[in-house]
């Protein structure tokens, strides 16, 4: 009997992780709070997001791609790379894109004390504030991780968590036609898909890939009758189901259709 209640303990603890570990990594968990990962299917767009920027030239080279094919995307920026690069940052508004937080040194989060991980989130809400005068709307942890004491700091700073549906791993580098394959492989409407710009905070990393891959992924995105937009931009066409200015997430009912 021992030995069972032994086995049952260590299955249930096993359990416990397990839950634990997926609520702090996958993007569509909400059980730490409210996480924007996709829109409803019913509409018509997806949201382009890029992360780890601004890093010349390949930002302004996405920026150039985005205004030729008249589509907008949301940039994710880390602060200490915002301040390397304030023209860059104003550059990505001027276009109709939009800005979001990315923390400041793209550090885990997670491994961060209460202090350090609300200076992240402030400190580079205040940069990109500063050097905007626009203060984001979305926060994307790096990594995506999270865990509870995110959330009552960026309510504080009126910031929504942002992750994602659709991803090409294009940070590693595996070739333009993966990059494309991977991100229009079952691509969906209401997806957020997940691109890169930057590199963490090393400044000059290698993005050709993505430039490259860019402009067929968003011949795809239209040959599948949808419209690139931004990550607010999908939030209103969705008829605000998953953010809203007048309600909080948590009032929402999820998408049947997930």
């Amino acid at each position: 009997m021992k030995r069972s209640l032994h086995f049952f303990d260590f299955g249930i603890t096993l359990l416990v992780l397990a839950l634990i570990a997926h609520s702090t990594f996958a993007p569509r968990s909400r059980m730490w709070g409210p996480v924007f990962s996709h829109a409803s299917r019913h509409c018509d767009s997806v949201a382009v997001t890029f992360d780890d920027g601004p890093n010349e030239p390949y930002t302004s080279e996405i920026l150039r791609i985005l205004k030729t094919d008249h589509a907008h995307a949301t940039f994710f920026l880390i602060g200490e790379n915002a301040l390397t690069y304030p023209g860059t940052v104003r550059e990505i508004l001027r276009d109709g894109n939009e800005i979001g937080n990315h923390s400041f040194t793209h550090t885990r989060l997670i491994e961060e004390g209460g202090s350090k991980m609300a200076w992240q989130v402030d400190h580079t809400q205040d940069v990109l504030e500063q050097i905007t005068g626009v203060a984001p709307r979305w926060f994307r942890p790096p990594y995506g991780t999270r865990d509870p004491r995110l959330f009552p700091k960026t309510r504080r700073e009126d910031l929504r968590v942002a992750e994602w549906s659709k991803m090409s791993r294009d940070w590693t580098k595996p070739g333009v036609d993966r990059i494309v394959s991977r991100t229009l492989k079952h691509l969906k409407p209401g997806d957020i898909i997940l691109l890169h710009d930057g590199d963490n905070t090393i400044h000059g990393g290698d993005r050709s890939e993505t430039v490259a891959a860019l402009p067929f992924i968003l011949a795809g995105i239209r040959a599948r009758g949808l419209t690139p937009v931004t990550v607010s931009e999908l939030a209103a066409r969705s008829g605000g189901k998953y953010y809203s200015n007048r309600t909080d997430w948590r009032d929402s009912k999820p998408d049947p259709t997930e």
